[in-house]
């Protein structure tokens, strides 16, 4: 079973390097060849294009910025439909629009081929450790199907439900996870200017989750930007943040959901954009409300 990969930067080149490890053929294609390199050393073959990958590919995987990348790889000239092959599978680990994605699985189908979606939770660090999370939406037949390059990629594979199921839990989670991060700003920010100190606050954290089987991680995304006041490089760039706020926002209007607090942190984000943080960590967003408060939290 041979594998195409198309995108492989920061996450996807991750995601890739396990594919040959696990002993499938890997062919790979990239706007920037460079990014190639490693990957052709551990044995994979460069394709020229989107199509010409797919030509050759039993299961043709790509993950790409966001979905407009996505729509341009697959339905472009030279792209996935036109060299898709009958039988074929293409998973798309993009964070994603669950209307594109059903487009696309729509054309996919069309050419005789199967589909599914099936964005990751984590980061390059966590790929290369073997620690990824992945929800994948499509037929159960295709998903068992894809299973072994899948497992080869993540250490835990979860199917989630249908075609576009992947996308919207994605989408979902990462909402959750950015609003929490903002609500967290209110909260620290009110309690450090009412006059409690920080190391006391995150103490306090530390003991409920240590009391609820967790841990307050001081590796984690606020002790490693915000509390250090450091936002470059970043692990998940802010104007990323700002692009699956608007996929939730998007996915709530089409299904007539109220999504209140969530598009308050969507407009925190765009404020955050809109001062030129677009390649900052996404925590960056979290200074504004330290602005506001005439506060700072660092350790």
């Amino acid at each position: 079973m041979k594998v195409g990969f198309v995108g492989i930067g920061n996450m996807g080149g991750a995601m890739a390097s396990w594919i040959p490890k696990a002993g499938f053929p890997l062919v790979v294609h990239d706007l920037n060849r460079e990014a190639a390199g490693p990957l052709l050393k551990q044995g994979a073959s460069w394709a020229d294009s989107p199509r010409e990958l797919a030509s050759q590919s039993d299961i043709v995987c790509s993950m790409l910025p966001s979905p407009v990348e996505m729509e341009s790889v697959t339905q472009g000239p030279d792209g996935i439909l036109e060299g898709i092959q009958p039988d074929a599978i293409y998973i798309d680990h993009t964070t994603n629009s669950p209307d594109l994605v059903g487009r696309v699985g729509e054309a996919i189908s069309n050419r005789k081929a199967h589909m599914l979606d099936a964005p990751v939770m984590g980061d390059r660090q966590s790929i290369l450790k073997g620690a990824l999370t992945m929800m994948v939406g499509g037929e159960s037949n295709i998903f068992d199907r894809a299973r072994p390059v899948l497992d080869a990629m993540a250490n835990e594979v979860i199917n989630v439900g249908g075609l576009g199921s992947g996308t919207i839990t994605k989408i979902s989670l990462n909402a959750l996870s950015m609003s929490t991060d903002l609500l967290m700003a209110e909260c620290l920010t009110l309690a450090v200017k009412a006059g409690v100190e920080l190391p006391v606050l995150i103490d306090v954290m530390e003991r409920i989750a240590a009391n609820s089987e967790g841990k307050f991680d001081k590796d984690a995304r606020w002790p490693a930007t915000l509390f250090k006041g450091k936002f470059l490089p970043s692990k998940f760039y802010l104007k990323l943040a700002y692009k699956d706020f608007r996929l939730f926002h998007e996915l709530a209007t089409a299904n007539r959901v109220p999504a209140r607090l969530v598009s308050l942190c969507e407009m925190e984000t765009l404020e955050a954009l809109n001062n030129g943080w677009e390649n900052h960590e996404r925590t960056i967003t979290a200074t504004l409300q330290e602005e506001r408060a005439n506060v700072k939290l660092r350790l």
